[in-house]
């Protein structure tokens, strides 16, 4: 009887849960226009149970009454539904619009980036640390529209950034860095593992409330603070090998050979080089090897409602590709924010400090590479370096000779004797006491800087030195020069010097904060002042001689009193500054939007009797609308958000050359020329620059008008900006009047420089199916440059000088600012009765490159000179594909640039000097008549032409990363992500130089100078790494 009514309970209990079990079905459509969405996540929560939507939005699940469905889709809300006795269950999805409301910087203070009305671009912490670099602003190339990275390769050098072209002639391109709400010099010693995420202002509009430093655009980085919850610890690590990408082919031993005689021989010289050599030295390959790098990060994070901090500690270490060449640094960050007293007073501490320890090694070593002949040897037998020693009765080279095949010294001998290491700390930090006075107003006082503090020491063998060039004399002879010569320091063992600086700049910002929402009306007011210094530095130099050689004994006073020593000390006039601004901010009903901003500075550097305008006025204004908030947009399918913006800005550039208006004074025991004061200290000064009008900062102003906008339930979004920026003082150095006295070159405001152009971003993000997601990224920037209203005097400047003295630049009206000029190569000269039927340069013969008689005058000389563009690109580009499989990850990030021209002046090497030559110009030069008519026979040709210059058109994969999560095993882990990372390890170019990535910066190498021209250069490099992160 127990039996059966056991069996009967066991069938009603089993009926019933049978009776749970139900077969539901439905259609996912989105609530914005009705659309069906395949792909949707459909799951029971809790369980594995789950399946995704077809092509047409349905999905058909079998499920439990009463548990809970959750449908999950990319670009929309998650909803969760409990399911009751519907058989059908229909869901729409509300658009995510949680990108417009994320939070982007903008200077004493924050903003939504649906409120924004100027153009800013932003990037995560994830997005950077997908491209593991030394330098954070190395992962943001090609990630954001409007910002050029010019990258370096060589350990511990910063990246040029260029944002939204060249404004200016004689100053940098250097954006102003502002971190964690400081003004910092530079970003290099930022753990890029430390930022959470950069926001950059592109226009005036934006970039205004920083007034006069401000020209060149704005770069705020915020660092990482704690999250709620318990305390998080993060480690990261990665190992790489890094080598060079794209060498260029040089020459081999019986190609160089082949090329010597043909140049000798059209000398009328009888010297030649016999076939029968003993070396055939591949300079490249001698020279550089694969070298290693890592890193390793920790990190402490945690929050809770009264306290929130962040602590850090990075090792990161690299080998360049010259032996011996590194770089390590060490950082550690610490940031703290306390609320006090019910959280009506906040106090946010900042700290940072990177040591850096360099073995810095010259870049004239490649040079040397490039154009030492390949029958000079590495080393001798005997282990010495190599020379370029020529016995010209017997052609060939080698240890002894009568003759020097060339003055180029032995590239790997310039890097052993390149003794110097380099050390800097860097500490910054800062206070923020933040005070609520009302619910709507709050005041805060914030005080940071920044101390650097460098030293640096070099130690010479002279001795050493001199008989490796000269392998004929041993030790005697080098010692009987010196007891010939007894105060001649070419003659002494070695020489020692020390040198150390260091600089600080502060701000102290007191600013008030009104907020306040008034029904449909929004208003933000900012209001405050700032003091500062910076340029504030103090270095010493100190150089003596004969030192043991040791180098535990390396020291200033262990050197011989028989040669003079070097003892001097010198310091920089500060720059003051003294700024007050103000912000307006108005939105009504988050449709309309209104932005002002003025800002008054003033700057110590330009208060003196030659310059007067202390303070400048710079103020911006911009405005925002939402049109989808509109009735008449309504009806347009698939439109999520469109917004317009337009703004107008002035800006300045206080960062004039040098400092030009001040002066820097030292004192020392050589190279001076007065005697002052009652101690008789030898003290001498000069201005660094010399200005003979008015000096005052550069000024910018700038329009921009721009478009934002998300579709297609936001999966797609982007913007568009077109702008028009003017430097309407630009300084130029320039060459003297002829009346005005001077002697050198000095500045000047001498013409109009200006920008102008339009960027594009697009980003799509997508589910395939539940497990696997993809996201596409797309920027473009165009940026055409040119200069106006150029002063009469100025009109014609050159620059651009080549090593033999050739001039490549010319400054011209209309043109871009410092453009190519040069002949034009029309051909190659095929006979010597086309060169006498026919205007021409000089005396040239067969295989020259003739040059194109511009204005039919039967004449080549300074008027058939021709315009070819810029070497600033006129456009760049970046795509990146990311795509996520389960527990695996994939991300691709791609760069190019194009429009403008390179100036490859190794292509004109002189070999009739004994240099060695880039294999295609052995292979494609002309041997005589019909050969070629486009590149010139043996040393035919060192006149600055358009031959030398080629497209800088390039595509790189900048990087390429594939990772996998591994299924956590244990409670004290939550997280473990291993992946391989591929850095730049493709470019596509049609450059035949190191890279068409020349550097451009400010004084020598800036725009009148040698930027855009490649005479040396480190090369290209690819790396490829292998990381961990673990969360605990």
């Amino acid at each position: 009887m127990k039996t059966k009514i056991s069996l009967l309970l066991i069938l009603f209990f089993s009926l019933g849960a049978l009776a749970q079990k139900m077969e539901i079905n439905g259609i996912v459509t989105s609530k914005n226009g009705g659309t069906p969405l395949p792909g949707v996540s459909v799951a029971v929560a809790g369980t594995s149970n789950g399946v995704s939507t077809d092509f047409d939005g349905k999905y058909a699940l079998t499920v439990n009454k009463g548990e809970q469905l959750t449908f999950s889709y990319i670009g929309f809300k998650k909803i969760t539904v409990t399911v009751n006795n519907e058989n059908v269950i229909d869901i729409s999805l509300e658009d995510d619009v949680e990108s417009l409301n994320e939070i982007v910087v903008i200077g004493y203070g924050t903003q939504k980036r649906s409120d924004l009305t100027g153009a800013v671009s932003s990037i995560k912490s994830d997005d950077l640390l997908k491209q593991p670099a030394a330098n954070a602003t190395q992962s943001i190339q090609g990630k954001l529209s409007g910002v050029n990275i010019i990258n370096t390769n060589a350990p511990g050098s910063d990246p040029v950034v260029m944002i939204r072209g060249l404004g200016t002639a004689a100053s940098g391109t250097t954006p102003l860095y502002i971190v964690d709400g400081i003004q910092v010099s530079g970003i290099s010693n930022i753990n890029p593992s430390d930022i959470e995420t950069m926001d950059v202002m592109k226009d005036a509009a934006s970039a205004a409330i920083y007034g006069m430093d401000a020209a060149n655009g704005v770069i705020f980085i915020t660092t990482k603070k704690g999250k709620n919850g318990k305390a998080k610890v993060s480690l990261s690590s990665y190992y790489g090998a890094t080598s060079t990408l794209n060498p260029v082919k040089m020459a081999d031993a019986s190609e160089y050979i082949t090329y010597f005689n043909e140049v000798r021989t059209s000398l009328g010289s009888t010297d030649l080089l016999s076939s029968n050599q003993a070396y055939d030295t591949d300079w490249y390959d001698e020279l550089t090897d694969v070298r290693l790098s890592n890193s390793n990060n920790v990190s402490i994070s945690g929050a809770n409602e009264h306290t929130n901090y962040f602590f850090s500690l990075n090792n990161y270490n690299e080998d360049g590709l010259l032996k011996d060449q590194n770089l390590t640094r060490n950082t550690l960050r610490s940031n703290n924010t306390f609320n006090l007293f019910e959280n009506t007073v906040k106090l946010t501490q900042s700290f940072s400090a990177a040591i850096s320890k360099g073995t810095p090694k010259p870049f004239n070593a490649f040079n040397e590479a490039y154009r030492q002949s390949p029958l000079v040897p590495a080393y001798y037998d005997n282990g010495a370096f190599g020379q370029s020693n020529w016995n010209t009765n017997t052609g060939v080279v080698g240890y002894q000779g009568n003759s020097r095949l060339n003055s180029i010294g032995n590239p790997l001998a310039t890097v052993y004797y390149n003794n110097q290491k380099d050390e800097t700390t860097d500490l910054q930090g800062s206070f923020d006491l933040e005070v609520k006075i009302t619910g709507s107003l709050k005041a805060n006082s914030r005080f940071g800087g920044t101390k650097s503090y460098y030293k640096s020491r070099s130690f010479n063998d002279i001795k050493s030195q001199y008989l490796t060039t000269n392998t004929g004399q041993d030790e005697s002879d080098f010692n009987a020069l010196k007891e010939a010569n007894p105060t001649t320091t070419a003659y002494a063992d070695n020489n020692l010097s020390f040198s150390r600086s260091e600089s600080y700049r502060y701000n102290w910002d007191n600013y008030l904060t009104f907020d306040k929402i008034i029904g449909n009306h929004s208003i933000n007011v900012v209001a405050g002042l700032t003091k500062g210094s910076k340029n504030n530095t103090f270095s010493t130099y100190q150089l003596a001689y004969d030192v043991p050689q040791k180098e535990q004994y390396w020291n200033i006073n262990f050197a011989s009193e028989d040669y003079e020593q070097t003892s001097q000390q010198s310091s920089s006039t500060p720059t003051n500054q003294l700024s007050y601004y103000g912000r307006l901010q108005y939105n009504f009903n988050e449709k309309y939007f209104l932005q002002a901003n003025i800002r008054r500075d003033g700057i110590s550097t330009f208060n003196n009797d030659n310059n007067t305008e202390y303070f400048g006025n710079f103020p911006s204004f911009s405005a925002g609308w939402v049109l989808t908030k509109e009735s008449f947009l309504n009806d347009i399918e698939n439109l999520n958000f469109l917004k317009m913006r337009v703004g107008w800005g002035k800006l300045g550039n206080s960062d004039v050359p040098f400092n030009i208006s001040t002066y820097s004074t030292a004192t020392g025991s050589s190279n001076v020329n007065y005697v002052f004061g009652a101690n008789q200290d030898l003290v001498y000064g000069a201005a660094l620059g010399a200005s003979i009008y008015p000096i005052s900062w550069e000024i910018t102003k700038e329009t921009n008008v721009g478009l934002d906008f998300q579709a297609y339930s936001s999966r797609l979004s982007g913007s568009f900006n077109y702008y028009n920026r003017n430097t309407e003082n630009a300084i130029l150095n320039v060459t003297p009047v002829y009346t005005s006295g001077e002697g050198t070159n000095y500045y000047d405001h001498g013409a109009e420089v200006l920008n102008k152009g339009f960027e594009i971003e697009f980003n799509w993000r997508d589910n395939i199916t539940e497990d696997l997601s993809y996201n596409l990224g797309f920027v473009f920037s165009d940026n055409k440059n040119n200069v106006e209203n150029v002063k009469s005097a100025y009109d014609g400047q050159t620059g651009g000088s080549l090593s033999n003295g050739q001039i490549t630049k010319k400054l011209q009206e209309g043109q871009p600012i410092y453009a190519w000029w040069m002949y034009e190569a029309d051909g190659v000269w095929q006979n010597q009765d086309e060169i006498n039927n026919n205007a021409h340069y000089g005396t040239p013969s067969p295989g020259h490159l003739r040059y194109k008689d511009q204005n039919n005058d039967g004449v080549i000389d300074d008027n058939d000179k021709k315009f070819f563009g810029s070497y600033i690109p006129t456009y760049n580009f970046g795509f990146n594909v990311g795509l996520n499989y389960k527990d695996f990850d994939l991300a691709i990030d791609a760069f190019g640039a194009g429009g403008n021209k390179i100036y490859n002046g190794l292509k004109g090497t002189s070999i009739d000097g004994g240099e060695n030559i880039a294999y295609d110009t052995f292979s494609n030069r002309w041997t005589g008549e019909g050969s070629t008519n486009v590149n010139p026979g043996a040393d035919k040709d060192s006149y600055a032409s358009s031959y030398y210059l080629e497209d800088g058109d390039y595509l790189r994969i900048n990087n390429i990363t594939i990772g996998y999560t591994l299924p956590v095993l244990m409670n004290q882990v939550s997280r473990i992500r291993v992946y391989a990372t591929a850095k730049n390890p493709f470019m596509f170019t049609k450059y035949s130089g190191f890279t068409p990535e020349i550097v451009g910066s400010s004084g020598s190498a800036g725009a009148s100078g040698a930027a855009g021209i490649e005479l040396s250069a480190y090369p290209n490099t690819k790396t490829f790494l292998f990381g961990v992160n673990i969360d605990l």
